[in-house]
């Protein structure tokens, strides 16, 4: 049975929704830019969106209650399973996961009602809270360099430092959260000017957004972001056997050979990376309790290994998302989580793969970048979200509402 016709969307609603979501993804995409800590970004993202989603969400589901649970069952079979996992862990902590539970629900379920019923304001607000982004990177980028004065060649941010340059414009957000946060907004920002009608803003807005985030990107100086953005480039072509998909890659590779021209120290001068003793001592404690982990707890066991210079080091997590969700819920639990977007993805390579390209790509990209510096594999928002959850929660948003081969949308 399906569902009733979306209501007629109002010039007044549709304003109404724009600012609200408008507001909502700024907030997503640059708030680690802009709040003093992810605790009050935290708090500002469910006054803002996630208890108004939710408000939403109940309502329109109203007079069918049940298609809560009957659309999303292997969204909930993995939330149910990712929380109560952490009443088995060494460290329990309810509440954190209660959190992550109900926001994970809200993104996946008010995504797909906001494409479905109001597609239009979700498609604008997404372009501008992308473009808020590159913004907020450009501030931030203007005031190290600029106002602080450090050299070019210096990481943007420095090194775990504190820059207080007024009130409401600090530096001590950690490189790998930015960049980790920006990696994946050039491709939503092409793919919500293409669901939108053509207009100028539209066409040059993307644009802009992806320049200053590539500039912003290669400041951060972190060569597994870098080779992520080129994974999801290389996508693009490889997805759609398409030449001209070939220029965001050219693109890449002209930044990156800029980088390597000014100093090439850049690129060389931190040696030897120590992921793969860490992923090796992370195996041996995955061995430990292979299929359902350990529970999800607010940090992994300490990883002792021995760096390149011989020297012991300690680890408190691997510095790779999948180890991670290995440690914390077992493979039961990757196959979960696999079983949340794999459906779709497979859907979209077959039946639309043109059409949704650019979020295959994003899909590529985050699930690269996490495969270096992935963390806490399930939490409220944090900074790996725009990396995971969201390019997997539009996947599916829009996946679901394009026919397949035995008919429409479901």
């Amino acid at each position: 049975m399906q569902s009733p016709a979306p209501p007629a969307a109002t010039p007044r609603r549709d304003r109404l929704l724009t600012a609200w979501l408008g507001l909502s993804m700024a907030l997503m995409f640059c708030g680690l830019l802009v709040f003093p800590s992810r605790t009050s970004l935290m708090n500002a993202l469910d006054a803002v969106f996630f208890l108004p989603a939710l408000i939403v969400v109940l309502v329109a589901a109203r007079h069918r209650p049940l298609e809560l649970v009957t659309r999303w069952p292997l969204l909930w079979i993995f939330l149910l399973y990712a929380t109560l996992s952490t009443y088995y862990s060494p460290s329990p902590n309810p509440s954190r996961f209660l959190r992550a539970m109900i926001e994970l629900f809200v993104l996946f379920s008010a995504f797909e009602l906001f494409v479905r019923r109001w597609p239009g304001a979700f498609w604008r607000a997404l372009l501008i809270g992308t473009a808020a982004a590159a913004v907020a990177a450009a501030v931030d980028f203007y005031a190290y360099y600029f106002i602080v004065g450090r050299p070019f060649d210096n990481q943007l941010y420095g090194v775990f430092e504190r820059f207080e340059i007024t009130p409401w414009l600090v530096l001590d957000t950690n490189q790998l959260y930015a960049s980790m946060y920006c990696i994946t907004l050039p491709f939503f920002a092409f793919f919500a000017s293409r669901q939108l009608p053509p207009a100028r803003w539209i066409r040059v807005l993307p644009w802009l957004t992806t320049l200053t985030l590539l500039v912003y990107l290669a400041a951060n100086q972190r060569r597994s972001t870098l080779v992520a953005l080129a994974v999801g480039c290389l996508a693009l072509p490889v997805l759609t056997g398409t030449r001209r998909l070939l220029v965001p890659l050219a693109v890449l590779a002209l930044v990156l050979g800029a980088i390597v021209a000014v100093d090439p120290a850049i690129i060389t001068e931190r040696g030897a990376s120590e992921r793969p003793a860490l992923w090796s001592a992370s195996w041996e404690h995955i061995k430990e309790a292979p299929v359902f982990g350990h529970g999800m707890a607010n940090r992994s066991v300490d990883l002792h290994i021995i760096n390149a210079q011989g020297e012991p080091v300690v680890h408190d997590h691997p510095h790779n998302y999948y180890l991670s969700l290995l440690y914390f819920i077992g493979f039961a639990g990757l196959l979960l989580w696999t079983l949340l977007w794999l459906p779709e993805g497979l859907k979209a390579l077959r039946y639309h793969r043109h059409r949704t390209v650019l979020l295959l790509a994003a899909l590529a990209t985050g699930f690269s970048a996490v495969l270096f510096d992935g963390i806490h594999p399930y939490t409220p928002f944090m900074y790996n979200w725009p990396s995971v959850w969201i390019p997997m929660a539009l996947l599916v948003a829009v996946v679901r509402q394009l026919p397949d081969a035995a008919g429409g949308p479901r």
